[in-house]
């Protein structure tokens, strides 16, 4: 099954308990490809979450992490972007994945980093 259908087919499930489910999505790389490289420009944070929302048929992500480390992109850049994302409702959590301990000093200055990973 595709991503995309699957993710509808998620959504369409998670809808009658949706305050009972955590979703959380990643933003980070290039048209969404990891082999293309790493992309956290402020609009493409912005665009991966809007379509995550009409995608997932959901007002609100509850953890957005940035998948990789974007170095050509300040990181106090990419957790003001979340910041706002976070004040206009669309995203409850900021997450980072892959993140060095500097990388998340500086993003937890802007905006509290709520969790973390490491593959």
């Amino acid at each position: 099954m595709a991503r995309s259908k699957m993710r509808s087919c998620w959504a369409e499930a998670l809808a009658p308990m949706r305050d009972q489910a955590v979703i959380a999505t990643k933003f980070g790389f290039k048209n969404g490809v990891p082999s293309e490289g790493v992309d956290s420009r402020p609009e493409r944070i912005r665009e991966v979450a809007d379509a995550s929302l009409k995608r997932l048929k959901t007002d609100r992500i509850d953890r957005f992490y940035q998948h990789r480390v974007d170095p050509s992109v300040p990181m106090e850049d990419v957790a003001g972007t979340v910041k706002e994302l976070i004040a206009q409702g669309k995203v409850r959590h900021f997450g980072l994945s892959e993140a060095g301990v500097e990388s998340i000093r500086r993003a937890h200055a802007v905006q509290p980093v709520t969790a973390c990973n490491k593959h």
